[in-house]
């Protein structure tokens, strides 16, 4: 169930969250196969987290800056898709720079 595959991240992400360094967005929230996350200092640096259209167990990622400049100078493509949980856990720790998210 794709569902699952978002609450998996979630409880992944559960200690950035409580402590406020990101947070879930308002913006996809009645949608049940995506989910936004925001930087809890500066909510332009973001990500777009998307399971439909993923195999089972997989996910897509968008990821957005404050400033272009900024998305180029990461070095990372925008646009990604087929992620497993690990690898999207890095990316994700590597865009918000977050401490190393066990997964």
């Amino acid at each position: 169930m794709k569902v699952r595959a978002l609450t998996h991240l979630l409880d992944a992400l559960s200690p950035q969250l409580a402590t406020g360094h990101l947070r879930v967005s308002a913006s996809w929230r009645n949608n049940e196969q995506a989910l936004g996350l925001e930087h809890g200092a500066d909510p332009a640096l973001m990500a777009y987290v998307f399971t439909y259209g993923q195999p089972l167990g997989r996910y897509g990622l968008d990821l957005g800056y404050p400033d272009l400049a900024d998305a180029a100078a990461a070095g990372v493509p925008l646009v990604q898709e087929h992620l497993d949980l690990p690898a999207l856990i890095g990316i994700l720790g590597s865009h918000f720079d977050l401490h190393p998210i066990p997964h």
